[in-house]
């Protein structure tokens, strides 16, 4: 939580300085362009993983200002939120690890799933900079590219699984133990779990952007496009992996459920979007 907030609070400060100077500059000539935008539909954490991962929706707003170095090309910077998701699913999921129980005892604990998926979400506030090229006349095609670097303010995971059995083996008694409950070995049906904080690093993003603007009269504009965004860097360090189902020794009835981008099953986490993005603008 104190990450998403020194996040929040960086990204803020960044903002209202940029924003500040924009328009204050704006202000004191008209020929520069501030405009608002909103876009979607889809927007979706992209990685590599054995299970089937459903790309999900998000949408993006922001603001955007924009020098015109001359009446084709100009120089943008902006500020705007985003939101990602996706989903991943898991038919069946095994796996086992070393352990040790409350009695201090030695064993591998073992568990298969069926039916395991994991929703997850993401917040991010974005900072992009371009560059647009426009071609004359009232109606114009325009082309933008650039990149932006995004600040997570907050994220979410939950999981569910149709069925999970637990057990333990020992081998120094050579037998494998699928009860008491409460030592942790049981078989469970209809497991979800609650939303969980899901913290993600700093992203970088290439952008395109390209559609049509529409001049509404001499000082505004509508614009109309297809944009492309897609994650330059990985978003989640997960060198200290932990297992789907952790096995837990002070309390083993409540086993711990962590996210599938936290093990060794996931990687490579980047941030992609795209769709149709409306604009509207005033010089």
């Amino acid at each position: 939580m104190k990450k998403y907030i020194r996040n929040y609070i960086t990204s803020l400060s960044i903002v209202t300085v940029l924003l500040g100077s924009c328009i204050n500059s704006y202000a004191q000539d008209k020929k520069q362009e501030l405009s608002i935008s909103v876009g979607g539909p889809s927007s979706f954490l992209k990685y590599k993983t054995n299970g089937d991962v459903v790309p999900g929706n998000g949408i993006n707003a922001g603001i955007r200002y924009s020098y015109y170095l001359n009446e084709g090309l100009s120089l943008g910077i902006g500020a705007e939120y985003q939101t990602y998701s996706s989903d991943v699913k898991y038919q069946f999921f095994a796996a086992q690890y070393n352990a040790v129980d409350a009695d201090n005892e030695a064993f591998q604990f073992r568990y298969k799933a069926t039916g395991l998926r994991e929703k997850q979400k993401l917040g991010y506030v974005n900072i992009p900079v371009n560059i647009q090229f426009e071609t004359p006349g009232s109606t114009k095609l325009y082309l933008a590219a650039g990149a932006k670097v995004g600040f997570a303010t907050n994220g979410n995971y939950e999981t569910s699984i149709q069925n999970l059995t637990t057990s333990g083996y020992y081998p120094q008694y050579n037998v494998e133990l699928f009860s008491p409950a409460f030592a942790g070995f049981a078989s469970t049906n209809d497991i979800k779990t609650s939303k969980q904080d899901l913290k993600t690093d700093v992203s970088y993003s290439a952008t395109f952007e390209t559609g049509l603007k529409q001049n509404l009269g001499d000082r505004s504009a509508i614009y109309i496009g297809a944009y492309f965004e897609y994650g330059l860097n990985n978003i989640y360090d997960n060198k200290e992996s932990k297992n789907p189902v952790q096995y837990n020794s002070p309390l083993p009835v409540q086993l711990q459920y962590n996210s599938l981008l936290n093990s060794p099953y996931t990687n490579d986490i980047r941030l992609v979007s795209y769709g149709l993005k409306l604009r509207f603008a005033i010089r």
